[in-house]
């Protein structure tokens, strides 16, 4: 039963990201910026200036992922007392699935971004 409540919400959370502004995964993405911006600093302005949008429609679409292994782990696997820590369990997973998974994201648009290329030195012919 609390599985099908945290199906429900997680699919709600992710039909108003959806609504509101036509991403799925902007608040995902929002939430994991502050670690992202402490590892990557610069670069990851860099890589938002051109991937920004992609990016966060792409972790909404795969934070569906975490559901379940999450679930399992929280409410199965870890013998936790109390009802509160095994959501919080449940959340806190799911906030490290979208951690990693955008920090996966940004390597991957780190070479494409071409601010971040490397500059390719033309050798002069003229002395």
């Amino acid at each position: 039963m609390i599985y099908i409540c945290l199906l429900i919400l997680s699919y709600l959370f992710i039909s108003i990201n959806r609504a509101l502004l036509g991403i799925p995964g902007f608040f995902y993405y929002s939430s994991v910026r502050p670690v992202l911006k402490m590892y990557f600093r610069d670069k990851l302005f860099k890589v938002e200036e051109v991937y920004y949008w992609e990016m966060a429609e792409s972790l909404g679409d795969r934070a569906l992922w975490s559901i379940l292994p999450a679930y399992v782990l929280a409410f199965d696997l870890l013998d936790l007392p109390n009802v509160w820590l095994k959501a919080g369990t449940f959340l806190f997973i799911n906030y490290l699935w979208c951690l990693f998974y955008a920090a996966a994201l940004v390597k991957e648009y780190i070479p494409q971004t071409p601010a971040l290329r490397p500059r390719v030195m033309r050798a002069s012919n003229h002395l």
